[in-house]
């Protein structure tokens, strides 16, 4: 057994982080690792593909993610089944991507498969942990005007007070909520070659 301290040699913010997860901080992930208690995640406290430990050490993360829309319509062999007031009923595939849909529309056009939403959560001085930047998926495929799966961005108009620390973790969490983004992008760009 070595005496040696496992953080020797981490830097400053890593060290932050890791007592942030260790504090239950809102900002950091903090989900314990498998085997290692003690070493939580100190990643920014929203979708990541994996946990990391203050030492760099990863483990799978399952993310479920929030749905915005509960799964109430049935689904069966990958088809979806919808009751309109205008067309009756409607059944149409369902995306792999979708999370769900309302078992009624007034009306046909306003059928939408809606993907998870994915946010940045920053927190601030005023307002708790705020959701920034909430982007999911959509297609309405009997829109007149955008049938087309494409991405939805929240940007909301929303002012938040934050501190140098709250600052700083922000700019954390959206350097790595763009790589969501370029994530669901390439997504995207895969399902627009689709069609």
């Amino acid at each position: 057994m070595s005496d040696r301290d496992p953080l020797e040699g981490v830097g400053p913010d890593r060290l932050a982080w890791h007592q942030g997860a260790l504090d239950r901080d809102p900002a950091v992930c903090a989900e314990e690792q498998p085997d290692k208690p003690g070493f939580p995640c100190v990643r920014p406290k929203f979708f990541h593909d994996v946990h990391e430990d203050v030492l760099g050490r990863t483990w799978p993360f399952a993310f479920e993610g929030r749905l915005t829309v509960a799964h109430r319509a049935p689904v069966a062999d990958g088809m979806v089944t919808v009751q309109t007031g205008d067309h009756g009923t409607v059944v149409l595939p369902e995306p792999t991507w979708c999370t769900g849909h309302k078992a009624a529309e007034p009306y046909r056009e306003d059928i939408e498969h809606q993907g998870t939403e994915l946010v940045a959560t920053i927190p601030t001085l005023c307002h708790r942990p705020a959701d920034v930047l909430g982007v999911q998926l959509v297609q309405r495929p009997f829109s007149p005007s955008e049938p087309r799966v494409h991405a939805v961005l929240n940007a909301s108009e929303d002012m938040h007070a934050l501190n140098s620390a709250g600052l700083d973790v922000a700019a954390a969490v959206l350097v790595e909520h763009a790589a969501t983004l370029r994530h669901l992008a390439r997504q995207l760009a895969a399902l627009e070659v689709q069609r």
